[in-house]
């Protein structure tokens, strides 16, 4: 048996993988736990573990892997604590800052969108202070173990320390005003989201992408600055590598051009793994353009979306600058009138 613990990283989904394997342990016998994002992976796991079952531990599950959750019907848990102190707790780690916390995170939030929404998931939001006892006895309900209550106190005393320090301050306490918009934009729709409102726009800053521009540590450099198209053609700029979720997406990326780049020839492509969509743009002189895509995740995406702006041919002189990209849920059209307009089509 499988039983899936998915979340934000965070000491709060922490927290409910090691209850999840150690109530299966109690119950079940030979258990592993183990971090499990594609449909391979479990695969993969399950053909060579020596357990007689599986804790799946994931973060980012991909879109197949979603499927194949929802479609089997059975219960699973959705450790989706609280945005906000998810972040806090990545920034508590080496070797993040903002812009790694928040590809992280907007990244698992976008996989949370379905899963929260199917039948079989317990959602648990992870109120800070959060009594472990309580929280075992939800899960061991929720996935059919049977537990005596003198056995739940035991496994929650056991694990509770990885509960402990999770972060409760808003995420823009501390930040400045520049790293609450690159924040806001990629993290703030999902909480809005999550609370039961509608998915707003999500803006993603240019602080999330990076230039192929030389660094002395040989470190990405972000895309914040005016960038020279002066030499060959190339990938200008790329990323953020971040998840989006299943469905149809308009996107637009505002760019602007210096006069030198009149004449020249650009092209934006959407890639996750595979070409999405691409739009070409030719600027007439010094202009901010809104550059418009339209593509579609569906079940084969396993990689997180790229937009890449790449000079065409060599050019001689010329600037151009990121704005920002902003992507906004598409409404398909309605089966019933693809339908009658191709019908319409044949009359």
């Amino acid at each position: 048996m499988i039983f899936f613990s998915i979340g934000l990283p965070s000491r709060f989904a922490e927290l409910c993988d090691a209850l999840t394997a150690r109530l299966a342990q109690h119950c079940l016998g030979s258990v592993a736990l183990g971090s499990f994002n594609s449909f391979e992976d479990v695969a993969t796991a399950a053909i060579r573990s020596e357990a007689a079952h599986l804790v799946a531990a994931s973060r980012q599950p991909v879109v197949r892997l979603q499927t194949e959750i929802v479609g089997a019907g059975r219960p699973f848990l959705v450790a989706l604590g609280d945005v906000r102190s998810a972040l806090g707790d990545l920034l508590q780690r080496p070797n993040y800052d903002i812009a790694v916390a928040t590809r992280e995170i907007a990244s698992s939030c976008a996989a949370m969108l379905t899963l929260t929404k199917a039948p079989g998931a317990l959602v648990l939001p992870g109120a800070h202070g959060e009594d472990p006892v309580r929280l075992a006895a939800a899960i061991a309900g929720h996935l059919g173990f049977v537990v005596a209550p003198t056995d739940l106190a035991a496994i929650a005393s056991a694990v509770a320390d990885l509960g402990a320090g999770a972060q409760e301050t808003a995420w823009t306490d501390g930040l400045s005003e520049h790293d609450q918009a690159i924040v806001g934009g990629a993290l703030q729709p999902y909480v809005g989201y999550f609370a039961g409102g509608e998915l707003e726009p999500i803006v993603w800053e240019p602080d999330l992408f990076f230039t192929n521009e030389d660094r002395a540590d040989g470190r990405l450099r972000p895309a914040v600055r005016p960038i020279d198209v002066t030499g060959r053609a190339r990938i200008l700029i790329f990323g953020p590598y971040i998840n989006l979720p299943p469905g149809a997406w308009s996107a637009t990326i505002v760019t602007a051009f210096s006069a030198e780049t009149a004449g020249n020839s650009f092209v934006v492509e959407v890639t996750a793994g595979i070409q999405l969509g691409y739009e070409r743009v030719q600027p007439a002189g010094e202009q901010v353009i809104e550059i418009n895509l339209q593509f579609t995740i569906d079940e084969s995406i396993s990689q997180p979306v790229e937009i890449r702006l790449i000079s065409e041919r060599a050019a001689f002189d010329g600037r151009l600058v990121l704005g920002y990209v902003s992507l906004t849920p598409r409404r398909e059209v309605r089966t019933e009138t693809h339908q009658q307009l191709i019908e319409t089509l044949h009359r």
